[in-house]
């Protein structure tokens, strides 16, 4: 009986995992009219005097999931876990009253099983090139500060409940990006690589997924492809595979509400 109790209570706490995510991810679709109306060529102007926060261009990632990965879905990580490599290249964008346009940011993220239990491992790196204070923002934009969607993820790494999310320190680094399609490349020498080619679907059009219950950058459909190699060495962390899922899309990102704090530990 004490079992059968036990059990409920997992289940039940799972489910309000699941009910506070899908919460905070209807935040973020509430302002997806927003989005088409922002993604113009004067649209960071507009933003600058509406939103203190406002990110677009594109990203790609892979994880150690297989194709097509289960976290997409809501479902367990393929192998129990799922460890991702991920970079963001930002178009347009600003923090508060501070220009990010042009740089970019790169994630390792491990987390330990079904993701929407969070708990997740990170690490974020801060393109080499930003000043002091686009390295403070970008730092505050992805540690979730500024909530919105970019709140929604870090909502969900390493802490107890009400403290801040804990994070591995964030660092400084020259981060190169190709995105010539089919072929997507992520790498910081010494400490990262991504590379993934997207997978052909029907007449050779690529293989792309709609409303997806979990995404890093929602409403965006997201492209599917194949991941040749991924490694990560920093942190006193080694991984390497081959053969995981690999994704790409646009995004955009702005403040809203899911506003995180956060410590490096």
């Amino acid at each position: 009986m004490n079992k059968l109790t036990k059990e409920k209570g997992i289940l039940s706490k799972i489910s309000d995992s699941r009910r506070g995510f899908m919460k905070g991810l209807a935040t973020v679709a509430a302002a997806t009219p927003l989005v088409g109306s922002l993604f113009k060529p004067k649209d960071a102007d507009a933003a600058l005097a509406d939103h203190t926060m406002y990110l677009r261009g594109s990203y790609f990632e892979s994880c150690t999931c297989e194709t097509i990965c289960p976290c997409l879905l809501l479902l367990d990580p393929t192998a129990g876990f799922c460890k991702a490599i991920l970079g963001w290249d930002i178009e347009k964008g600003h923090v508060g009253t501070t220009d990010v346009s042009g740089l970019k940011v790169a994630m390792w993220l491990h987390a330990p099983g079904n993701l929407l239990k969070g708990q997740f491992e990170m690490a974020l790196y801060i393109d080499d090139r930003a000043s002091s204070s686009q390295y403070k923002a970008l730092k505050e934009a992805y540690h979730g500060i500024h909530g919105g969607h970019l709140g929604v993820i870090a909502s969900l790494g390493k802490g107890a409940e009400g403290a801040p999310r804990e994070y591995l320190p964030t660092r400084s680094a020259r981060i190169q990006m190709t995105q010539a399609s089919p072929n997507r490349h992520l790498l910081i020498e010494g400490v990262l690589e991504n590379k993934m080619e997207q997978l052909g679907g029907a007449s050779g059009r690529p293989v792309v997924l709609h409303d997806m219950p979990l995404a890093v950058a929602p409403p965006f459909p997201v492209t599917v492809s194949r991941a040749s190699k991924a490694t990560f060495t920093d942190h006193g962390i080694n991984h390497s595979w081959d053969g995981g899922n690999g994704l790409s899309s646009p995004f955009v990102y702005m403040d809203g509400a899911n506003k995180q704090t956060a410590i490096e530990v």
